[in-house]
């Protein structure tokens, strides 16, 4: 079963989401670089397969883990069925 990112409006809404919790977001089709004061996090969604990846900053180790549970939570407020891997 596909994701609803599969819709645009889903993906735009979690740009959206992310702004409204004061993340700076570039969104790329399907992934999505996030800063918060610096670089925190890469998120890459794969909705034909029902996935997600959030990825760990490793030069910004603190800001990009305490911004994963933030990002996390509100990937599944748009999609609860999704699966979400992070990555190092």
């Amino acid at each position: 079963m596909a994701s609803r990112f599969r819709q645009l409006e889903k993906r735009v809404l979690l740009r959206k989401r992310l702004s409204d919790n004061g993340f700076e977001v570039r969104m790329h089709s399907y992934d999505y670089f996030v800063i918060k004061e610096k670089f925190v996090s890469i998120i890459s969604l794969e909705p034909e397969f029902n996935k997600a990846s959030i990825k760990k900053i490793s030069w910004n180790l603190k800001g990009s883990v305490s911004a994963i549970d933030k990002i996390y939570k509100i990937v599944k407020e748009i999609d609860p069925q999704i699966t979400i891997e992070i990555r190092e």
